[in-house]
């Protein structure tokens, strides 16, 4: 008898023993896993930033839809609306935007036939009416083709409060579409010599422009194929920007199609969003 209680004490010690230490673990285990309280929370901007799409009055419907679909490709889908205004300066819009569209796109029509001029005061008319309409106050310009141009004048007239965050340029003829004033494949400035009036008098008003806008000029370079628009007459803006923004950036894609097909490169999507975010 004795020797079996003996046997029974023994292992049930052990059971305790083996209890206990089951116990433990598992507590421990309940412990380190046990989540943590979370001290800091990452809140993805809410506030309205527009994308404002100034492009060249050529472009067809079509096209326009292409280059706005590469866009918003990298990005959530968000509101396109038109946005028009006369030559009186009466506006009217074409859409309207969703309480969740924090990143919609405008797309400005601008008169035609009209100078340089005139059309920043118009675009700065319509923007000011945009902004009270859709209650925005910071936006994005993205530009192409001679649309460029009525950019880069508006930035040079415009006040700082109506100046965009990011201005990007895409197919821009700063220098014209001459081969005689471009080197055709050349990245490098303008010769003074070779400017044509327009671009020269974007130089001489550039230090009216913002420091603390970000621009980015992108061009394209047609491989086997005409390109219309020489790379050097894209890329002259870099004579306008770089001198006096405190971030510039310039960008050439490659195509096999003509200027054109800057529009239907699906870098192009990416291209701006990186940039611009």
């Amino acid at each position: 008898m004795k020797a079996t209680t003996k046997q029974v004490l023994t292992g049930a010690t052990w059971l305790v023993v083996l209890l206990a230490m089951i116990g433990g673990t598992m507590l421990w285990q309940q412990q380190v896993h046990k989540s943590k309280p979370v001290t800091t929370i990452t809140v993805t901007s809410t506030e309205r930033i527009s994308m404002v799409l100034l492009l060249d009055d050529h472009l067809t419907h079509n096209q326009i839809q292409q280059l706005t679909a590469h866009i918003q490709n990298s990005s959530a889908t968000q509101t396109l609306v038109t946005a028009k205004i006369t030559a009186t300066g009466t506006v009217t819009f074409k859409g309207q935007l969703l309480n969740s569209d924090n990143r919609p796109y405008i797309q400005v029509q601008l008169p035609k036939n009209l100078d340089s001029n005139r059309q920043t005061h118009l675009l700065k008319q319509l923007l000011t009416v945009a902004r009270q309409q859709f209650k925005f106050r910071r936006f994005n310009l993205v530009s192409y083709g001679r649309g460029g141009l009525t950019a880069t004048n508006y930035v040079e007239h415009t006040t700082t409060s109506l100046s965009p965050q990011h201005l990007v340029l895409m197919a821009t003829p700063f220098n014209g579409a001459s081969r005689q004033s471009n080197n055709r494949r050349q990245t490098t400035p303008v010769a003074a010599k070779s400017q044509t009036a327009t671009l020269a008098k974007l130089i001489a008003h550039r230090h009216t422009i913002d420091s603390k806008m970000q621009v980015l000029i992108v061009a394209g370079k047609a491989i086997k194929a005409d390109q219309p628009l020489p790379l050097q007459s894209a890329l002259a803006g870099q004579s306008i920007f770089k001198p006096v923004v405190k971030v510039y950036q310039q960008k050439v894609l490659r195509s096999w199609r003509t200027q054109s097909g800057l529009l239907n490169n699906h870098q192009i999507g990416n291209t701006i969003q990186t940039f611009i975010n």
